[in-house]
């Protein structure tokens, strides 16, 4: 049993991790689709199997608790959809700032002594280079990479190796430290925001809320089928892409609409030229 388990989770997350490989395009019409036919098919069953006269008899209070249902469905969907916007903006600007404190450090970097200089700057590429290398690829899973953590530890460590001779350096070096401890919180944050997600109980009520209107809709008594297959089409796909949407902001750090390490290549790359002062 627990190797049929393994299997399957196996497979689940091989699936899943297909479906966040396909465009964002693609993915949305896969969704949308997928409901669109299950809407459609519903509606066909559900006129076939059910008295069309016993569904017109119900249609005016159906149609009121539809209406109820509909509003307290969109307001979940709307809170939902800025909570997870907020929350990827959120990550987004963390990602850069810590991408900025390194621009900061190894700038700053100038004014002590040549040989910790040039320490100090060798430990922010490795550390930059270990972040887009050894760590990004590990944030849909919500972990660390053990390399990046060595590379912090060694910028730390070519600071507590300087030597200051005046004045003006121990100024910029408490900037520096200053500057090093605030990397160190964007990093943390950045990596506590790669586990934050709505939660299986919020997809559950997403899904279920979205699928009960669906259901819901199958019941009303229209005379004619195309206008009846239209609507419930046009309800599907409107619930598939907002879930869709959730599902991709909500995914941080995976499938095609995700933070990617850009700004830190940036930084990387710009370290490649010499630092005029």
């Amino acid at each position: 049993m627990r190797i049929k388990s393994l299997f399957v989770n196996s497979a689940r997350m091989d699936i899943i991790q297909y479906f966040e490989t396909l465009p964002w395009v693609f993915g949305a019409a896969i969704t949308v689709a997928f409901f669109i036919l299950f809407s459609i098919v519903g509606v066909i069953v559900v006129r076939r199997l059910v008295n069309f006269e016993y569904l017109k008899a119900h249609h005016d209070v159906a149609g009121y608790v539809f209406n109820n249902l509909g509003v307290l469905y969109a307001v979940l969907l709307a809170f939902t959809v800025v909570n997870v916007q907020q929350r990827f903006d959120k990550i987004k600007e963390i990602s850069e700032i810590e991408a900025s404190y390194l621009v900061d450090l190894y700038r700053d970097a100038e004014v002590f002594p040549p040989k910790y200089a040039q320490d100090i700057r060798d430990s922010i590429k490795k550390y930059a280079q270990s972040v887009i290398e050894d760590e990004w690829d590990l944030m849909p899973l919500g972990i660390f990479s053990k390399t990046t953590i060595q590379s912090l530890k060694d910028v730390w460590a070519a600071y507590y190796r300087v030597e200051l001779e005046t004045k003006k350096q121990e100024i910029w070096y408490a900037e520096s430290i200053n500057k090093l401890n605030n990397l160190t919180n964007t990093r943390l944050a950045r990596l506590v925001g790669s586990r934050e997600s709505l939660g299986i109980e919020m997809w559950i009520l997403l899904i279920l809320g979205g699928l009960t209107l669906i259901i819901f809709f199958w019941f009303f008594g229209l005379e004619s089928l195309i206008p009846h297959l239209l609507m419930a089409a046009i309800l599907a796909a409107a619930i598939a892409f907002l879930l869709f949407l959730i599902y991709s902001l909500d995914t941080a750090f995976s499938g095609t609409l995700k933070v990617t390490p850009e700004s830190m290549e940036r930084v990387l790359q710009g370290f490649n030229y010499p630092i005029t002062t």
